[in-house]
């Protein structure tokens, strides 16, 4: 019997959310945060990544140009964190799962990350709630993947295993539930960790065949 790929809704769900970003501001304790959803390149380039921002890109020039490219893809959509002097201390970003996908439409990758100079704050709860409100969410399937060699561990003053616990406890409020895989990245190392939410939207018979692609058990 031959095979199809499988499709929600529409290949790209973030274009019909561009046109709607949100921004607001959060007091920390630090200081005073702009949060804003769906970030224009436009905006990227005024704004500069914080020092404490390297996680994915290792330095803070770099991380800037990689939030910069996931600004300017119509399937992409990034919500940053940045102080009134323009600098970003914090970033969620919504990208395609290319890895995770095998065929499944409306697949995407959650990353966030949070400088380690403004950590345990509460930046990273207040960036998902922004990420996450809009209502196409409910039409998509997330995948969060954690894998150890991304981690500021030494920053963090925590184990990789604790870092593990820490990330699964930020992402449970927002219904992200651990996964079990044989995808060779995740495996690699046993503190990885694979979180995926399902949209309320998704069928149950996509959700079935979502899940016998992509190798849970």
């Amino acid at each position: 019997m031959a095979t199809h790929p499988l499709t929600l809704h529409e290949p790209d769900l973030l274009q019909r959310s561009a046109d709607c970003p949100r921004r607001s501001t959060f007091e920390s304790t630090a200081g005073s945060l702009i949060l804003h959803s769906f970030c224009p390149p436009t905006l990227v380039t005024s704004l500069k990544a914080e020092r404490g921002l390297h996680a994915f890109a290792r330095v803070p020039e770099r991380e800037h140009q990689l939030l910069l490219g996931i600004a300017e893809r119509p399937d992409c959509a990034l919500t940053l964190a940045y102080t009134a002097t323009g600098e970003i201390v914090g970033q969620v970003t919504l990208a395609p799962a290319d890895v995770w996908r095998l065929g499944v439409s409306n697949t995407y990758e959650l990353a966030i990350e949070v400088s380690s100079y403004w950590r345990r704050l509460g930046i990273a709860r207040q960036l998902l709630s922004l990420a996450l409100e809009h209502p196409l969410v409910e039409e998509m399937v997330l995948a969060a993947v954690g894998l150890s060699w991304h981690w500021d561990l030494k920053g963090a003053g925590l184990s990789p295993f604790r870092y593990r616990s820490l990330l699964a406890h930020i992402l449970e409020p927002y219904h992200f539930f651990e996964c079990l895989t044989d995808e060779p990245n995740v495996v690699m190392d046993p503190a990885n960790i694979l979180l995926v939410r399902i949209g309320q939207h998704v069928e149950l018979e996509v959700m079935d065949q979502l899940f016998q692609r992509m190798r849970f058990f």
